[in-house]
């Protein structure tokens, strides 16, 4: 009777461990807007799964958070922008999103954090554009009319980025600002913001904590990028990059023309971008996996976009072992939408006959993947 009862103590007492590892922050919503039944997707970074359904305006969500972090909320229902709300989290930290309208990306946050005071800063500089942005995703206006916009808010960003304490909070605005201008400086020969860019970055850059140092490369990059004939010159002796080497392929033809180059192996697609942190939390997770499976008959085959600025990936691709493809967005939009994916990272897997025998949206852990390519490869 009492090994029982020690043992039944003993149970509890790791029962107990488990949950005071457990970390996790909290975030109430309201918004008077939302229908009945519209999803709340949120998690750390740009990725996003289900977490609660609104009902009578109202939602409630906690997310695992094992220390400072960045995460989103979006909202998936009628009428719901395809933007997100920025929230910084703290491992038992609540806090309270509330909204009058379905502008997201506008409501309010109120949490004890000072980085989430200085992303509020930041959104009421620029409330006025921003409303105007959203509002045009919400009716889906042409894309040169929200480039247009966008530049404005990028602007206005700009010229109160210098003035805002360096923080995560400042130090992602520039590089979301960064990664766009790239973007947009390709489309329009006028862009006029570059030079302020620059100088924004270069002050930002000497006050920043050496915490982001790494993120600040990065950004470093997207403004000053190399131009793409010189990244296709510096590539074209590597047998396992394919820089805009299949521009020219139609996008229903590109995903069997990239496995024509694998027969007779088993194949892992990774799609992925170099601004999606969990895309990277998972090459820097397989790393050790793909060791182990070096010789074995197996391929790994990583695919991104022009949504990536093509310096930062050309930098990246150097870590991570594989064959890399930067296709145009429109054929990887298409094997995104073959594998019905509206998200990234996306895995799919093939055995050595070319037959698909595995796919995940987000990172499923070693031991699946392992298992799954190790049945494909036989």
């Amino acid at each position: 009777m009492i090994k029982k009862a020690i043992i039944t103590i003993l149970l509890a007492l790791v029962a107990m461990t488990g949950q005071a590892q457990t970390k996790t922050a909290t975030v109430i919503g309201y918004s008077p807007a939302l229908k009945d039944g519209t999803l709340v997707l949120a998690g750390t970074g740009t990725s996003g799964t289900v977490v609660d359904t609104v009902q009578a305006g109202r939602f409630t969500y906690t997310l695992p958070v094992e220390k400072f972090t960045e995460s989103s909320l979006s909202f998936y229902g009628e009428g719901c922008p395809r933007m997100f709300l920025n929230i910084y989290l703290k491992p038992d930290v609540s806090v309270n999103v509330t909204g009058k309208d379905l502008c997201v990306p506008l409501w309010k946050v109120e949490s004890p954090l000072p980085e989430q005071q200085t992303q509020n800063r930041l959104k009421e500089h620029c409330r006025d554009v921003l409303t105007e942005r959203v509002q045009m995703d919400l009716t889906n206006a042409p894309h040169e009319k929200r480039d247009s916009v966008t530049m404005i808010w990028m602007k206005q960003q700009m010229d109160i980025l210098p003035s805002l304490p360096v923080d995560a909070a400042t130090i992602q605005a520039l590089w979301d600002i960064a990664r766009w201008t790239v973007e947009m400086a390709k489309k329009r020969k006028d862009f006029p913001h570059m030079e302020q860019l620059k100088e924004v970055e270069k002050t930002i850059a000497a006050r920043a904590p050496k915490e982001f140092e790494e993120k600040l490369a990065e950004i470093h990059s997207y403004v000053y990028a190399k131009d793409e004939q010189q990244i296709a010159v510096e590539l074209a002796g590597n047998e396992s990059v394919f820089f805009k080497k299949y521009d020219g392929v139609a996008p229903e033809n590109i995903l069997q023309t990239i496995l024509d180059k694998y027969k007779g192996k088993a194949v892992l697609i990774d799609m992925w971008e170099t601004w999606c942190g969990p895309c990277r939390a998972g090459h820097k997770a397989m790393a050790p996996m793909k060791k182990q499976m070096k010789g074995q008959n197996v391929q790994f085959v990583y695919i991104a976009s022009p949504s990536s600025p093509s310096t930062t990936w050309q930098e990246m691709i150097k870590d991570i072992d594989g064959d890399h493809y930067y296709l145009t967005e429109e054929q990887n939009h298409y094997i995104l939408q073959h594998y019905e994916s509206s998200g990234i990272p996306t895995y799919a897997i093939y055995d050595t006959k070319g037959h698909q025998t595995y796919k995940s949206i987000g990172f499923p852990g070693n031991d699946v993947i392992r298992k799954e390519l190790e049945t494909a490869s036989k």
